[in-house]
C-alpha cells in the first residue's frame, strides 16, 4: 500500500516542466562520454572508478547540529554517514546511512538504516523506501525504535512520509524520579498518575521543493505528524521547513512546528559534509539522478513525550512490587475485606489478610484496645492525620486521605495492648499513631534491618517506649513524643554483624522516662554512623527521687566503629530539692560517650545545651556529676570535637587501660569547665576540622 501511494504521489508531483525526456541507450561513443557500467558491490570497486572504489556515488562523512524540537528537549550534534553498497548505473542504488548523535546534556543515540533507490526514468523521479533501527539515551534510561519510510525526489517537487514503531516498554521512569502528580485510593491499592518518558509512535510527512529563480540553492516544504502513545495525549501538528544547501559541503535548515502537546518549537540546523552528495559523472538524465545519494530525511531522534500519564495505573513500591493497601476503621459498621469501602475494625483482621509488603492504613479517630499488632516484613502501619509521604517507583507522592480534613479530631489511639504494641520486622515502618500503657514497649524490634519510627506517642509504657535491639540497615527514630515510660526512652543497639549501619535520632521530645532517655550500643564489627539532632530529653527528679544512669549515652564495644554527629540538643535535669532530700544529689552525667574493647569512635558534639540544678559533692565540680562525659578505654580510640556547646555541670575526659584520647582544638568554643582523668597530659591535640562527622 505505501509503495502504491508513492507511486501515484509522484505521478500526481510530475510537473509539466518536468517531463523525462525520451530514453536513450548510452553507449561507448555517446557524444556525453557516459558509458553503461556494469553491477557493482562496494567490496569489488570498478576499475573505471573516479575514486574510493565506487561507481558513480562516494561514501560521505558528516557532522550536523541542531537545535531542540518536538519530542526532544536538548540539541543534538550528529555525526553523519552514507556509504553506497550497490550501484547499478545510475538506475539503482542501495546505501547504508548511519548518524550518531550525542545531545547537549551528555546522552548518546544513533540511529542506522539500510536505503534502497530506483530512478524511473519515464517519470525523471527518484523512487526510494528505506528502513532504520534507532536507540536513545534520556534519563538514564535506552529507548528503541524501528522505522520506514518511503519517497520521492523529483527534479522540482519531492514527498516523503516515515513511520516509527518503539519496541519495548510504553514509558520509562527518569532516573531523577518523574513525581508522581495524582493518588487516589481505590478497592485494595492506589492508583497514580506520574510524570514518565514515553516514546511514541506515529509518522511525518512533507511535500516541497526547489524555490524558484533562488539557483537550485533553496527548498522549502509544508507537511504534518502525527503521534501516539497509550499514555499520552494524541500528537497531530504541522510543520514548515526551509533548506539551503551550499556548494553541496554545506547545508543550512530552519524549521517551524506545532502541535498541542509539544507547542510551537523553531529548530535551526547546519551540517557539512565530505565530499559531498554529486556524482563522479554527470548523468544521462539529469539532476534527479544525481539526487539519488542524497541524505534520506527523518526525524533522526525518537519522539519522547516527558509529561504525566494520561491514565493512572496501580502504584508499586521502589522495589517494583504492587503496594496492597489494606483499610482499618475502628468504627467500621460490618466486618469488611480491608478495600477502600470495605474496611476491617481491627488491627488483629488487618494482620489476618495483609500480606509482607502491605501498606495498613488506620483511619483517623479510633481507638484499638486490648491489641497490639505484629508486622510482616516490608509492611507500613500507617495513621492517618498526618502527612505520609510514599516512596514509589514511580517517584514520591503524599498518601491520600479518607476521612474529610475537618472530620479528623486526632490519629488513631492503641491502648492497654497486652505485651509490645507495635512489633517490627525486617523493612517496616510505623507512623502517626499514639501509644498508650502497652504491657511491653510501645515499640519493639529485635534482629531486623531497616526500620523506621516516627511521629510516635508512647507513653506508660511498662518497658521502654522504643526498643529496637540488634538492628542493622537504616534505622530512623524521628519527631516521637516518648513519655513517663518504665524504663527507657528509646534504646538501640547493633547486631554483631559486620554491617555498615545509619542511625538517625532527630527531632524527639523524650520526657520523664526513669531509663536513658536515649541510648545507642554498637557492638561486634559493625561500623555506625549517627546524626542526632534537634532532640529535647529532660528529666525532673522528685526531692528523694534517685537516678544513675544518663539521659544520653552512646557506647562503642567490641571492634565497632561509631561515627556520630550531636549536634543542636537541649539535655535538661531539675531536682526538687526539700528538706527531705539526700545530702548529696543524685550522681549521674547527662551525655556520655564511651568507646571500649577495641573500639574506634568519632564524635562531634556542636552547639549542644546541657542545664542542670545539680550541685557538686562538697562544692568541688571535680567531684560531681558532669554534663559531658566522654571516656576511651580498653585499647580503644576515641576521638572528638566539641564546639559552641554549654554545660552548667562542666565537662570531664577520661582516658583509661592503654587508650588514646585526641581532642580537636576548638575547645575554647564551649561555655564550662574542662576536667581531664587522669591529667591533660595523656590527651592529645589534633587541628580543628580533622574529624570527618556524618
Amino acid at each position: 500500500m505505501l509503495w502504491t501511494s508513492a507511486f501515484l504521489a509522484a505521478a500526481l508531483l510530475q510537473a509539466p516542466g518536468e517531463t523525462a525526456p525520451p530514453p536513450e541507450t548510452p553507449t561507448a561513443n555517446s557524444t556525453n562520454g557516459w558509458t553503461a557500467a556494469p553491477t557493482q558491490w562496494f567490496a569489488v570497486p570498478d576499475s573505471s572508478a573516479a575514486s574510493w572504489g565506487f561507481q558513480n556515488f562516494n561514501p560521505r562523512f558528516g557532522v550536523q547540529h541542531r537545535s531542540q524540537g518536538y519530542g526532544y528537549d536538548s540539541g543534538f550534534t550528529a555525526f553523519e554517514t552514507f556509504i553506497p553498497l550497490y550501484q547499478e548505473d545510475f538506475s539503482w542504488l542501495a546505501a547504508f546511512q548511519g548518524n550518531f548523535l550525542l545531545d547537549n546534556y551528555g546522552d548518546i543515540g544513533f540511529n542506522a538504516g539500510l536505503v534502497e533507490r530506483h530512478y524511473v526514468d519515464a517519470w525523471d523521479r527518484v523512487i526510494g523506501g528505506n528502513i532504520f533501527y534507532s536507540h536513545r539515551e534520556q534519563g538514564g534510561n535506552d529507548f528503541h525504535q524501528i522505522g520506514f519510510g518511503i519517497e520521492t525526489l523529483g527534479n522540482r517537487l519531492d514527498w516523503r512520509m516515515n513511520g516509527y514503531l518503539p519496541l519495548g516498554d510504553d514509558f520509562e521512569i527518569p532516573n531523577s524520579g518523574g513525581g508522581v502528580t495524582d493518588a487516589v485510593f481505590y478497592r485494595r491499592s492506589l492508583l497514580v498518575n506520574f510524570i514518565a518518558d514515553k516514546p511514541l509512535a506515529g509518522f511525518d510527512t512533507e511535500i516541497g521543493g526547489i524555490i524558484p529563480s533562488t539557483l537550485d540553492i533553496f527548498r522549502s516544504y509544508v507537511g504534518f505528524y502525527h503521534f501516539q502513545g497509550d499514555y499520552s495525549r494524541d500528537v497531530w501538528g504541522v510543520q514548515g521547513r526551509i533548506e539551503a544547501r551550499l556548494q553541496d559541503f554545506g547545508v543550512l535548515s530552519m524549521a517551524i512546528t506545532n502541535d498541542a502537546v509539544f507547542d510551537t518549537n523553531v529548530v535551526f540546523a547546519a551540517g557539512f559534509y565530505l565530499p559531498g552528495t554529486k556524482p563522479n559523472s554527470t548523468p544521462p538524465y539529469g539532476r534527479s539522478q544525481a539526487r539519488m545519494a542524497e541524505d534520506v530525511v527523518r526525524n533522526q531522534n525518537i519522539v519522547i513525550d516527558r509529561s504525566a500519564t494520561t491514565e493512572p495505573v496501580p502504584a508499586r513500591w521502589a522495589d517494583g512490587t504492587l503496594i496492597d493497601v489494606v483499610h482499618v476503621d475502628s468504627s467500621a459498621l460490618l466486618p469488611g475485606t480491608g478495600g477502600l469501602l470495605l474496611p476491617v475494625q481491627t488491627l488483629t483482621e488487618a494482620q489476618n489478610i495483609a500480606v509482607p509488603g502491605s501498606l495498613i492504613f488506620v483511619r483517623a479517630n479510633g481507638t484499638y484496645t486490648g491489641e497490639g499488632i505484629v508486622l510482616q516484613d516490608r509492611q507500613a502501619l500507617l495513621g492517618e492525620g498526618i502527612e505520609h509521604r510514599i516512596d514509589s517507583l514511580y517517584g514520591s507522592f503524599v498518601l491520600p486521605t479518607v476521612t474529610p480534613p475537618e472530620d479528623i479530631t486526632g490519629i488513631p489511639s492503641i491502648v492497654n495492648a497486652p505485651s509490645h504494641a507495635v512489633t517490627m520486622a525486617h523493612n517496616t515502618q510505623v507512623s502517626g499513631f499514639q501509644i498508650a500503657n502497652p504491657g511491653g514497649a510501645g515499640v519493639f524490634g529485635i534482629g531486623l534491618s531497616n526500620v523506621s519510627a516516627d511521629r510516635l506517642s508512647v507513653n506508660g509504657a511498662a518497658l521502654d517506649g522504643i526498643t529496637l535491639v540488634g538492628v542493622d540497615g537504616r534505622v530512623n527514630v524521628t519527631e516521637n513524643f516518648v513519655t513517663n515510660n518504665q524504663f527507657a526512652g528509646i534504646r538501640l543497639s547493633t547486631s554483631f554483624a559486620e554491617e555498615n549501619n545509619q542511625f538517625t535520632v532527630s527531632d524527639n521530645t523524650v520526657l520523664g522516662n526513669s531509663g536513658l532517655g536515649i541510648g545507642l550500643t554498637t557492638r561486634g564489627q559493625s561500623s555506625n554512623s549517627l546524626v542526632m539532632e534537634r532532640n529535647l530529653v529532660r528529666v525532673v527528679l522528685g526531692p528523694t527521687d534517685d537516678r544513675t544512669v544518663p539521659l544520653i549515652q552512646l557506647q562503642s564495644q567490641d571492634s565497632s566503629r561509631l561515627s556520630a554527629r550531636i549536634e543542636n540538643n537541649d539535655i535538661e535535669d531539675s531536682f526538687n530539692r526539700t528538706d527531705a532530700s539526700p545530702d548529696e544529689d543524685p550522681y549521674y552525667h547527662q551525655l556520655v560517650v564511651e568507646a571500649a574493647n577495641n573500639s574506634r569512635v568519632d564524635v562531634g558534639l556542636i552547639n549542644n545545651r546541657l542545664v542542670s540544678d545539680r550541685t557538686f559533692l562538697d562544692n568541688n565540680p571535680r567531684n560531681g556529676s558532669f554534663g559531658v562525659d566522654l571516656t576511651s578505654a580498653d585499647v580503644a580510640q576515641l576521638r572528638a570535637r566539641l564546639e559552641d556547646n554549654s554545660s552548667s555541670l562542666n565537662y570531664a575526659f577520661s582516658e583509661l587501660f592503654i587508650s588514646r584520647f585526641q581532642l580537636e582544638s576548638a575547645l575554647d568554643t564551649n561555655t564550662g569547665e574542662l576536667f581531664y582523668f587522669p591529667t591533660a597530659n595523656f590527651f592529645e591535640t589534633i587541628p580543628a576540622g580533622t574529624i570527618d562527622l556524618p
